[in-house]
């Protein structure tokens, strides 16, 4: 003789009042628990996905766009566009270190690699324009004090004295001026003095690389100008069983022009 299941939900019949069993409340909770899990995965998941693309994404343009500019100035100081993107950057490497040993190193140069020989016309102080396109820069403030002297000088000119003011810099030569008479008074001030810092930006090896399949971005070369290629064609990786990771192609600039910003 099989014994029936006892009801998990009982109605008053006098009040009329609904009462759940403690059996079936704590599967209702278990349930809305499984619930919300399920609704925060479908939310969390696919955010930080697109989050992680979107990351790739900019470092792989970036490195696109580094690519042209050491494309751009080797071009200024060659005459022409190096296909292989690591060369190219080890060569714009040296120019920026012999350019900050020796201030006269600049005009028809050659610099020597292990690669071989390479014939430039070196801009002035390329490391100036190294830094100031490359690397990172910040602000630096300083409090500088300065100190002014109130002096006496002969004026030849006029045949009369002058009254100057010389800053700290100069007034040891200004002393032992024959026209000097006499120091009337000194000021001390203090300025707030900004000064921009770069930080040392290495041309790496790495940027010439798509950061998600790890193959070299394309150099093309023809009578039209340059062009950065990615050569990825789309990226797919599957992530926690039913999601999935994917990406397509970061585009191209050619001649300076991103194909990404185009509208």
């Amino acid at each position: 003789m099989s014994k029936k299941r006892k009801a998990q939900v009982v109605v008053d019949s006098e009040t009329g009042k609904v009462e759940y069993k403690p059996s079936l409340v704590k599967a209702l909770n278990i349930v809305a628990v499984i619930l919300a899990l399920i609704l925060l995965i479908v939310i969390y998941i696919p955010k930080k996905l697109w989050e992680e693309e979107e990351y790739y994404r900019n470092i792989g343009r970036k490195r696109m766009s580094i690519l042209y500019e050491v494309e751009k100035y080797y071009h200024q100081m060659a005459n022409r566009y190096e296909t292989d993107p690591i060369l190219a950057m080890k060569i714009l490497t040296a120019v920026r270190d012999s350019t900050l040993a020796d201030s006269d190193f600049y005009g028809k140069q050659e610099i020597k690699l292990p690669e071989g020989k390479f014939s430039l016309d070196v801009v002035r102080n390329f490391y100036q324009i190294f830094d100031t396109t490359f690397a990172l820069s910040y602000e630096k403030k300083d409090t500088v004090v300065d100190t002014s002297y109130k002096v006496i000088k002969w004026n030849t000119e006029l045949f009369a004295f002058d009254t100057i003011w010389v800053n700290s810099s100069r007034i040891n030569d200004v002393m032992k001026d024959s026209l000097f008479r006499a120091l009337l008074d000194t000021e001390i001030t203090s300025r707030v003095a900004t000064q921009k810092i770069f930080r040392p930006f290495k041309l790496d090896s790495h940027l010439a690389y798509n950061p998600l399949i790890n193959k070299q971005f394309q150099i093309l070369v023809d009578s039209e100008g340059i062009t950065i290629k990615d050569p990825m064609k789309k990226y797919k990786e599957m992530r926690y069983l039913v999601f999935a990771f994917k990406d397509t192609n970061y585009g191209y600039i050619k001649n300076g022009e991103k194909s990404w910003e185009k509208r």
